[in-house]
């Protein structure tokens, strides 16, 4: 996935909130671990000259060169075990031979002939006896091995009064460093891996399909949604003493649909009876909320409506009418019942519903036999519009088996919530069918963007009043 100048832009101001708390969070944690967590560390230094073979003052640039070069062979003395086990005999104390090594380091002194000895520990006294003793000793060493070396001391080892590390403002920086960067990574990982929908012009720009309506989430919570107790449109839908914002919350949810309706008129132009199914990729998604209110809407227009619910397994339609399930779609398709019998009205004009009926063992055989076209041939002729609420169909077939008799589909997806895998999976499924996908219903859009539609909607429609 790449990102466009804009878009990192974006996606940055957008998790601006989160970028801000990483960062002072970084600072704030290493502050307190390097002030007091980690313990104070004490670093004792001593120097040492290497002097050329020549005493006169005069010395050749060979024997500088030359001198530089030993440096190195004698740092190399001094990192031998035989040197820190004469430390270790000098000092007396309880340091091993590689905590020791750990605790020294000897480097060279900008290309010059002198080197400098440094150890490092918890304790002032115990860096500063080492380095004294490696003051008297190093030279010795050395000496042992190559007589001829020539080496004094330039600047010897003092007492440390104050600890060498850590450096806490630069720990500071770090830290607020590293709580930038890893929090950015993650801002970007999670972009990169999240296969969920962002909002419409996702939609659009992957699958070259209209988004026919965009349904608000702010009145109905998860919980509302998970346990199947949707509203309806024309019913009050949040009891507040604020009716105002209830007034308001209806009006937008209702104009959704509205719109939802009117793009769907342009989309689907056909005389006579128009058969739309409602489907969704997965459970949850709100296929049958939008069913429901998506008949109610049009039957508000005058338009004869019947909403079919062809889950025959699980469909839940009746519940929200007050209506029972049997005899319901599978006793009329099984020749148990007669179509006027299974027809129910409802407390809204011009719709009616056909609830799922007895549990029925074959649902997609019943959905593809004659009976069903028989049923359908007698229903067009009664209503304008039939919208067949069918299951996912990503779990179950059962809707592929409508798309012969059906003049058009919405695929129903949750924002945040639907991952493009299962989008494509569906729309692959209804275009091998033959079935013509009329677009989306983008439901439980994010809050900001039902707020831009509440003004819009709110406003306009007051100042038409």
């Amino acid at each position: 996935m790449q990102f466009t100048i804009k878009e990192i832009l974006e996606l940055i101001l957008k998790r601006m909130i989160l970028i801000i708390i990483s960062l002072f969070a970084g600072l704030i944690i290493s502050f307190i671990v390097s002030k007091f967590i980690i313990k104070p560390s004490y670093t004792a230094s001593v120097q040492l000259y290497v002097i050329p073979s020549d005493s006169e003052t005069s010395v050749s640039l060979n024997e500088l060169n030359y001198a530089q070069k030993v440096v190195t062979t004698y740092i190399s003395f001094l990192n031998t075990n035989v040197f820190y086990e004469k430390i270790q005999e000098d000092t007396k104390l309880d340091y091993s031979i590689n905590q020791l090594k750990k605790m020294t380091s000897a480097k060279i002194i900008n290309n010059t002939e002198i080197f400098q000895i440094s150890v490092t520990s918890f304790s002032a006294e115990d860096s500063y006896t080492l380095a004294e003793s490696m003051e008297r000793l190093a030279p010795q060493l050395i000496k042992s091995i190559k007589p001829s070396a020539m080496i004094s001391v330039v600047d010897p080892v003092v007492f440390p009064n104050r600890p060498s590390g850590p450096n806490t403002i630069k720990n500071t920086i770090i830290g607020g460093m590293l709580g930038l960067a890893a929090v950015v990574v993650v801002i970007f990982l999670v972009e990169i891996l999240d296969v969920r929908i962002n909002n419409k012009e996702d939609l659009i720009e992957n699958y070259q399909l209209p988004v026919l309506g965009e349904i608000p989430n702010f009145y109905l919570t998860r919980e509302r949604a998970v346990s199947n107790k949707i509203q309806l449109i024309s019913k009050k839908i949040i009891k507040k003493k604020n009716t105002v914002v209830d007034e308001n919350i209806k009006f937008i949810y209702t104009e959704a649909f509205k719109s939802l309706r009117t793009n769907l008129r342009f989309t689907l132009l056909k005389e006579g009876c128009k058969k739309i199914i409602i489907s969704s990729p997965l459970p949850g998604d709100g296929k049958s909320t939008t069913s429901i209110n998506l008949g109610i809407t049009i039957a508000q227009t005058g338009s004869k409506v019947l909403i079919i619910d062809c889950d025959l397994r699980k469909g839940h339609i009746h519940n929200y009418f007050n209506i029972k399930y049997r005899p319901g779609l599978s006793d009329a398709l099984s020749g148990l019942a007669e179509l006027k019998d299974v027809t129910k009205t409802t407390s809204f004009e011009n719709l009616d519903i056909i609830p799922l009926g007895s549990i029925s063992p074959n649902p997609s055989e019943l959905l593809s036999s004659s009976q069903m076209e028989k049923l359908l041939m007698v229903l067009e002729k009664e209503y304008n519009y039939i919208i067949f609420d069918t299951p996912p169909v990503n779990v179950l077939s059962d809707s592929l088996s409508l798309v012969k008799y059906s003049d058009g589909l919405l695929l129903v997806v949750r924002e945040k919530v639907t991952s493009h895998m299962n989008i494509k999976n569906a729309l692959d499924k209804f275009n091998l069918s033959h079935g013509n996908i009329l677009g989306f219903v983008l439901n439980d859009i994010k809050t900001n963007q039902a707020k831009k539609l509440d003004y819009y909607y709110y406003h306009y429609g007051a100042s038409h009043d």
